[in-house]
């Protein structure tokens, strides 16, 4: 069996697991520390996730990943290709940075983190974006950023982006707006919501539920 090794706040680890979801393929799920970093090192040479195990080998691109699952093309990569990667990478870009600036302080404190992971995750993503303490404080700053990007994205949901069906497009963008669910009384608008829960219903999507079934298995 295809084994998926992971982290669940992670949005690049989210869409594959859209991805395995969408195209009904059962895997092993191993949900990772954050702080081992002997696995991941050990799987493919250096500390990225997600990996996932083929007979031939590991592979640790999400969308590469993605790609070999997909053999009916089912996701519409071609949909990809004539909005352009580059475009959507835009669009991940606009929405990554408010996104994660208000959901670390959050995610860390989530079921998949003890302290030890904890201490090692802030110490991290504090180098790049401040202590999250005072990334809390900056929640209204954060926030209205985010608002014009997820109301320019909600311009383009016909009912999905761009399309009347999904594609690989939406699991790239819901799986960067989904991890904002973490987060205390924020509120998506009706359309954005539904949009989020139509692509969980074609995913067959739960966002915990890989970790909450380890934990019980140990």
């Amino acid at each position: 069996m295809l084994e998926l090794f992971h982290y669940v706040h992670c949005p690049y680890c989210v869409r594959v697991r859209m991805a395995l979801g969408f195209l009904h393929i059962p895997y092993k799920s191993t949900v990772l520390r954050y702080d081992d970093e002997a696995t991941p090192i050990k799987l493919t040479g250096k500390k990225m996730l997600p990996a996932m195990t083929f007979p031939d080998g590991t592979i640790n691109e999400s969308l590469d990943i993605i790609k070999r699952l997909d053999i009916k093309q089912q996701l519409g990569f071609d949909f990809l290709d004539n909005v352009g990667l580059p475009n959507v990478d835009e669009w991940l870009t606009k929405l990554g940075s408010p996104v994660h600036n208000l959901c670390m302080p959050y995610w860390v404190w989530s079921p998949e983190f003890d302290e030890q992971s904890r201490q090692y995750f802030e110490k991290k993503k504090s180098a790049k974006r401040g202590p999250f303490w005072q990334l809390a404080q900056q929640r209204t700053k954060f926030e209205s950023e985010l608002a014009p990007v997820l109301k320019e994205l909600e311009g383009n949901l016909k009912p999905f982006f761009q399309n009347k069906n999904m594609t690989i497009v939406d699991l790239m963008l819901a799986a960067h707006v989904w991890g904002l669910y973490i987060l205390p009384e924020f509120r998506f608008s009706e359309k954005m919501h539904n949009y989020l829960q139509s692509v969980k219903k074609n995913c067959q999507f739960d966002y915990h539920a890989d970790f909450w079934r380890q934990k019980d298995a140990v």
